[in-house]
């Protein structure tokens, strides 16, 4: 009997030792471990080098977007163009007295393709006096006759004191109005307001009307109108 019970607990004991074996030799099935890098691989991060690469990107898209104009589109190119506002030689002008308040003016327009910008009163006589003379340059719009045009205000108004007898007069519109006033019909007024000051005249041409005290006269004054003529 013991020696029976000897045996069955030696074959128990192989049994086990064969069960054992054979477990270590069965691979060992492991849950997969998700390590940092492989977290950095699966779920790729916006490092701050990227960021910045974006942000740079979205200025230059911003940049290269183009701008929009707000300025006005450039207007139209000029020459600078003289209106000669009476024909005939110089050297037969006669002197037309302006004294004391006496006016002389003429009627011209400017063309649609024109601005005017100035007058250029060729030579004004003061009959040999020197530094005493004076006078007013008026330039008004237009308005059916002499009568009411006067009445209205005028478009630029320049006085010249202490005049040299014979010397030009330069009236240079933009320094009121930049880029001078626009086509139309316009008349200047020469007033004088001292003795002894006037202008000298020729011919008249067509295009223009002259007065003498507000009565039409047939004298063209010496005078020419600057403008500025489009291109």
């Amino acid at each position: 009997m013991k020696k029976t019970l000897a045996i069955l607990v030696a074959a128990v004991m192989v049994l086990c030792a064969v069960v054992l074996a054979s477990c270590d030799s069965e691979p060992k099935t492991t849950d997969p471990v998700t390590t940092a890098g492989d977290v950095t691989t699966a779920e790729p991060k916006t490092t701050e080098a990227d960021a910045t690469t974006a942000e740079a990107t979205t200025e230059a898209d911003v940049t290269t977007e183009p701008a929009k104009t707000t300025e006005a589109p450039d207007g139209p190119s000029y020459v600078e163009d003289d209106f000669y506002l009476y024909e005939g030689d110089p050297a037969g002008h006669v002197a037309i007295s302006a004294a004391n308040n006496g006016e002389l003016a003429c009627k011209f327009t400017v063309d649609s393709n024109a601005r005017l910008i100035g007058l250029y009163f060729e030579s004004c006589p003061s009959w040999s006096t020197h530094g005493e003379s004076a006078f007013v340059v008026e330039l008004y719009k237009w308005e059916n006759d002499y009568d009411n045009t006067i009445l209205g205000d005028p478009l630029y108004t320049e006085e010249f004191t202490e005049w040299e007898d014979n010397d030009s007069c330069d009236v240079d519109f933009t320094e009121a109005q930049p880029t001078g006033f626009g086509p139309g019909t316009y008349m200047y007024v020469f007033r004088g307001t001292t003795a002894n000051i006037g202008v000298w005249a020729v011919d008249p041409v067509d295009e223009c009307e002259y007065f003498e005290n507000g009565t039409s006269s047939n004298h063209g004054f010496r005078v020419v109108a600057n403008l500025l003529v489009e291109e």
